[in-house]
């Protein structure tokens, strides 16, 4: 559990505070990689009414669902009419992008934009969006031509429309450390959880490729000297 803090339990856990996730809100995470794991288990902590975390890995969403989320197995349009249709058309409270730049749209392309604009629809309005995954400032290998600019085609004007708030940013890590070392030593967090594979050094080339080539049952890889 401990091991944890070092990074991606921090980083689900800011993800939540940039989103200004309340007790008694429901809140939308884009992403069940190890960081949206955390963020909807930090949501649930929180006293979230409903969590609900949209990915196309069912391994991963079957994770999401055993800590009490409720898993989303769709992209784009069909994950926000899922999650409408869930919250009675109200869209969630806030929303957490947890998956940045390398998102894919519903036919398997990168496409940038996706879990951003869809976070826009799903999200009600005033509600506020934390984005923890990473965002670059260029990238040479995109598809598109505003990809590798760093940019993308947002949906700005039902943003504004609906009033919403956009944080971002990277963790800063030890500040809340404290807090969530507690949570865990009184029992409160189990953030290793998520751990699918616990290898050795020698072992670790292997793991990487695994986390590469996104194999299944692949979540979150702890290696042992």
């Amino acid at each position: 559990d401990y091991v944890m803090l070092s990074d991606i339990f921090p980083t689900g856990w800011h993800a939540t505070e940039l989103a200004g996730l309340k007790p008694g809100e429901s809140v939308a995470i884009y992403g069940a990689g190890p960081v949206g794991l955390m963020a909807a288990h930090s949501a649930i902590i929180k006293g979230a009414s409903q969590v609900f975390v949209v990915d196309t890995h069912t391994d991963r969403l079957a994770l999401a669902e055993k800590m009490g989320a409720t898993g989303i197995n769709a992209t784009g349009d069909e994950a926000v009419q899922k999650i409408l249709d869930l919250t009675d058309g109200r869209g969630t409270d806030c929303g957490c992008e947890c998956v940045g730049y390398q998102c894919c749209n519903k036919h398997g392309h990168e496409d940038n934009s996706v879990t951003m604009n869809s976070l826009v629809a799903s999200t009600k309005a005033t509600g506020g969006i934390g984005v923890v995954g990473v965002f670059i400032p260029q990238d040479p290998g995109a598809e598109s031509e505003l990809a590798r600019e760093g940019k993308m085609p947002f949906d700005f004007g039902s943003f504004w429309f609906k009033g919403q708030a956009i944080r971002t940013g990277q963790a800063n890590v030890k500040a809340y450390n404290r807090q969530l070392s507690r949570l865990i030593h009184h029992d409160k967090a189990s953030p290793g959880k998520i751990i699918s594979h616990r290898l050795s050094l020698e072992e670790a080339p292997a793991g990487y490729k695994h986390f590469d080539e996104r194999d299944e049952g692949w979540t979150k890889v702890i290696l042992k000297p």
